[in-house]
């Protein structure tokens, strides 16, 4: 039997499989996601079950030549994170993206750092921090889709406009078409925005969350603070163009954060 080379990896999924074992998907850097059988992982719930859980760095040894690989020995990677309160949803949320958006055997080296930072920076956050804002919660997020989106090849140029040929301008006004990518629109003094509608401002500003480490909020082209205005114009962005990859099918990660805290 074909045995890869030992791989850092993270557990995304799991589900029951025959009567004793499991079929996971892993995020892995240098396969992408990958799927396996833990065979017996049911079964023996005092080691094999227990180190196998979502958020924990684990190198896997992976066996076999077809595409669902037989899971080997398996070593702790380092400390289990541990997410409390509504970073629990974010991370399963994390995961649900993953499974459902990435392509199955492609190295994601990118998407496997963005992720270890994601669960890094959710990790971190208590309970209390949660509760004072949504900002400690959506720069991570946002910055962790973008970055997905462009591993993927589905994020437009933040910073530049097809038509014309030339830079996004802090005073003007963009739509995002499927085609083009960010088109200029005119709007009339006094005007608001479509629901389709981004201003240059803002996309500059969500450009610099796919580069920035700290957790600041970020400066319009005017000097003003619009950390608030960013991120939702980071998540209206975000969720245009993940509506389509994803499809109908709603996300379970979203709707058990709905009815747990009733938002969005």
């Amino acid at each position: 039997m074909q045995q890869l080379p030992p791989q850092p990896a993270y557990i995304l999924h799991s589900r029951p499989f025959r009567d004793t074992s499991l079929i996971l998907e892993l995020l892995t850097p240098d396969y992408g996601r990958i799927a396996c059988i833990a065979k017996g992982a049911r079964r023996d719930k005092q080691r094999r079950q227990r180190a196998l859980q979502p958020f924990a760095p684990l190198l896997v040894t992976l066996m076999g030549r077809h595409d669902l690989k037989t899971l080997g020995p398996v070593e702790s990677a380092g400390q289990s994170l541990w997410l409390k309160g509504r970073a629990v949803y974010a991370g399963l949320y994390a995961n649900e993206l993953l499974v459902r958006l990435l392509p199955e055997g492609d190295a994601q080296l990118s998407v496997f750092a963005a992720y270890q930072q994601l669960l890094a920076q959710l990790a971190a956050l208590t309970g209390e921090e949660q509760g004072i804002g949504g900002a400690v919660l959506e720069l991570p997020l946002r910055r962790f889709e973008l970055q997905l989106l462009q591993a993927l090849g589905s994020c437009p140029e933040l910073d530049f406009s097809p038509l014309g040929n030339e830079p996004i301008r802090a005073d003007g006004f963009y739509r995002l078409t499927a085609e083009e990518g960010f088109m200029p629109v005119h709007l009339p003094a006094g005007a608001a925005m479509r629901a389709g509608d981004f201003s240059g401002a803002h996309l500059l500003a969500v450009k610099s969350l796919t580069l920035a480490i700290e957790e600041t909020f970020v400066e319009s082209g005017s000097g003003e603070s619009c950390g608030a205005e960013v991120l939702a114009a980071a998540k209206r962005l975000c969720r245009q163009i993940l509506s389509p990859l994803l499809g109908n099918r709603p996300l379970k990660s979203r709707e058990l954060f709905r009815q747990v805290y009733g938002t969005q």
